[in-house]
């Protein structure tokens, strides 16, 4: 264990946050998942990046580890710190060939001892009909806002769109979760950093970096063609 790694947080310290990757269904029912562990330091704005996680994760490949975790399953995460487990959110949906690559957790912290992790708001990422269902319960079933009192949609790309992000040299669709904290710590000061959460931020400024950053990666992408043509 690292011993600057404490149970009980104040600003600054560090904390454990695990990220949980497996199949869709059952999680209280033996189901086979991968487990990232990743420390950061209370109340800051983190993310934490898990390289060639989308190829990995939507890809067929010939070995069964692939197949435990892609085409055959969609993909749901969840996220755990100290005692406290947030929902699970679907990152990529087999059925639809849609995925969610938006995860920003919310620890939620008193006194010192994080109380709850619950979802940001992931509709800020586009025009609110596009933004769909994507929370379920550790059960398999879907959540509902009423059912668990937190945002409970978020925005997708298609995979083909992701294709073309990966082609141009883009993680966007890789596998990222970004954390914020709120509530107090040890010494009861105020945890500040979910004021730096994107749903904190206008929408319609943040789908106009997301909607630059889809037509910089066709404008690129058309580019190359022309030159591979010699058009």
């Amino acid at each position: 264990a690292n011993p600057e790694i404490t149970s009980t947080l104040r600003r600054g310290d560090l904390a454990t946050l695990c990220l949980y990757v497996g199949p869709d269904g059952d999680w209280n029912n033996n189901i086979e998942y991968k487990r990232f562990s990743v420390n950061l330091k209370a109340d800051e704005f983190s993310s934490y990046h898990i390289p060639g996680s989308y190829n990995a994760l939507t890809i067929t490949g010939t070995g069964t580890e692939n197949q435990r975790f892609n085409a055959v399953n969609s993909t749901h995460v969840f996220a755990a710190s100290q005692a406290s487990l947030s929902f699970l959110r679907r990152y990529y949906d087999q059925e639809t060939k849609r995925i969610y690559p938006y995860l920003t957790a919310i620890l939620d912290v008193e006194q010192g001892i994080v109380r709850g992790i619950a979802w940001d708001d992931a509709c800020v990422f586009c025009e609110q009909a596009e933004c769909l269902p994507n929370t379920y319960n550790l059960n398999g079933s879907l959540a509902t806002t009423e059912e668990i009192r937190q945002p409970v949609d978020g925005c997708s790309y298609s995979k083909n769109e992701c294709r073309l992000f990966v082609k141009d040299g883009s993680d966007v669709c890789d596998l990222k979760l970004h954390v914020v904290w709120t509530g107090t710590d040890v010494d009861g000061k105020v945890l500040l950093s979910s004021d730096s959460r994107p749903s904190a931020f206008p929408p319609n400024r943040i789908q106009e970096n997301v909607k630059g950053r889809y037509d910089k990666m066709v404008q690129s992408l058309s580019d190359l063609k022309d030159q591979v043509t010699g058009g």
